[in-house]
């Protein structure tokens, strides 16, 4: 996940922005705990939504505690361990080494290559910790990287791997049996996020003559600005009807004690990254909530 899924500050209530804190600070101060100071830079916006979605829906109890951390020595909300973060946490190490090493085959540089190599031993350590996971992930990935391989000239056939993986994990991840409206929320989660994500680096996609699911759609492309403008009217509506999808989902479930920070990032969050990417001529910066 790459910090495409994050709350909207102008609707977020104080409260909620310190429980979304909690659980941000939670993973990266888990990360130091399990896997040592460096790779707690892996921690991101999305699996912090994730982490509020996942604690919300198993009813785990959300101990939170004021105290300093080695990154900021002023008291801050932070989400204590327990097993269900220490999964959460080791899923999010898998995933990154995975995008490191996609980002080494795809011929990215030396960035991935050094990112790879630190998290190596984490990955293994997170491997052994979530086994399961690590299957789930690996099969996505190579299916894939199968589609991109073939060009697959389908938005939908592309996005479908990742998002399937995002669909399965909180069962794995929880190893319960869960609703199909949290399937399907964290499916189009996952849809959303790829599609963001291939968005945003289409120009960098098509300098360097990488896969891009909207370049192997459209292919009249000359710059991000007026490719997006050409194709407004398609991109409004394909990230529309996952927004809507994902809406739908949501308001099939219960919720006990996270509610109104993720229908935040839901219901607002989603849309309003949506306006970022069709609005902007270049590629976003890096999120800060």
């Amino acid at each position: 996940m790459y910090g495409y899924i994050v709350p909207r500050k102008s609707t977020l209530s104080a409260s909620d922005f310190v429980l979304y804190r909690s659980f941000y600070c939670g993973i990266c101060c888990e990360t130091g705990r399990l896997y040592g100071k460096f790779p707690r830079f892996t921690t991101n916006y999305d699996f912090a939504f994730l982490s509020a979605l996942l604690f919300d829906y198993a009813s785990a109890d959300v101990v939170i505690e004021e105290r300093p951390c080695i990154l900021n020595p002023k008291k801050k909300a932070i989400l204590q361990t327990n097993p269900l973060l220490e999964k959460i946490t080791a899923t999010n190490i898998i995933l990154c080494y995975q995008k490191a090493d996609d980002g080494v085959i795809d011929g990215d540089g030396i960035k991935y290559k050094a990112v790879r190599r630190m998290l190596k031993k984490p990955f293994l350590r997170a491997r052994q910790l979530v086994p399961e996971v690590w299957e789930k992930v690996k099969a996505a990935y190579e299916c894939q990287r199968e589609v991109e391989k073939i060009g697959v000239k389908s938005i939908d056939r592309a996005a479908d791997p990742f998002a399937s993986l995002m669909r399965e994990l909180p069962q794995t991840i929880l190893g319960v049996q869960t609703d199909d409206n949290l399937k399907g929320l964290c499916y189009n989660i996952g849809k959303f996020v790829y599609l963001a994500d291939a968005l945003d680096d289409v120009t960098e996609d098509f300098k360097h003559k990488r896969y891009n699911p909207f370049l192997a759609v459209y292919d009249d492309f000359k710059d991000r600005k007026s490719f997006i403008a050409a194709h407004k009217d398609e991109l409004e509506f394909c990230f529309g009807s996952i927004c809507s999808r994902a809406e739908g989902c949501f308001n099939g479930l219960k919720f006990t004690q996270s509610y109104s920070l993720l229908r935040n990032i839901v219901f607002d969050g989603m849309r309003g990254k949506t306006e970022e990417l069709l609005k902007s001529a270049k590629k976003l910066k890096n999120p800060r909530v």
